[in-house]
């Protein structure tokens, strides 16, 4: 099994910036604030087909560009691959919502949920106190918050998953 890799390093060694090298230079000596993974893979992130690979699909950051040289955060065959990481990369690297409890309760392992000043409340009990399942809350959560971040999910299932989601979701309106 493969480790964790941070990747902070520009994919080019001297991309265009409007701060100066000297300034970069010197910010780049300081300690990381908590928020800089999270703003690392914030993105917002695009797809682009890669030149002489027909079929494979880069996932970059919006403002590069494979002409330029910058290195693509990742290469896939499969466009819809592709566009999944483009929607699961800014969910990743933020700060977890859900946690599971130390000690098993009756009804399971508690499920916490931290939403914003109200700090952490219990929103269920799990069987299984698996990190995982928490972990798939997280990134569920955070595709269901955003509309543009649901459409590009929507899309990469395709068409025809599309047409069948229009007709689950008219069969489940309220009848007048």
């Amino acid at each position: 099994m493969r480790t964790e890799k941070k990747c902070i390093n520009p994919s080019r060694p001297t991309p265009p910036n409007v701060f100066t090298s000297e300034f970069l230079e010197e910010i780049s000596q300081r300690d990381e604030v908590l928020t800089s993974a999270e703003a690392e893979f914030a993105g917002p992130w695009k797809t682009e087909s890669v030149p002489g690979q027909p079929g494979a699909v880069a996932v970059l950051r919006e403002w590069e560009n494979l002409e330029e040289g910058d290195t693509p955060h990742a290469i896939f065959w499969n466009p819809e691959t592709a566009e999944l990481l483009k929607v699961a990369l800014p969910i990743l690297d933020r700060e977890p919502m859900f946690h599971l409890g130390e000690v098993d309760e009756p009804e399971g392992v508690p499920v916490t949920a931290v939403y914003g000043e109200q700090g952490p409340v219990v929103v269920g009990w799990i069987r299984c106190g698996e990190l995982r399942t928490v972990e798939a809350l997280h990134l569920l959560e955070g595709i269901v918050r955003s509309p543009r971040t649901l459409a590009t999910l929507l899309e990469a299932a395709g068409w025809g998953a599309i047409e069948q989601v229009g007709r689950i979701l008219a069969s489940r309106r309220p009848k007048k």
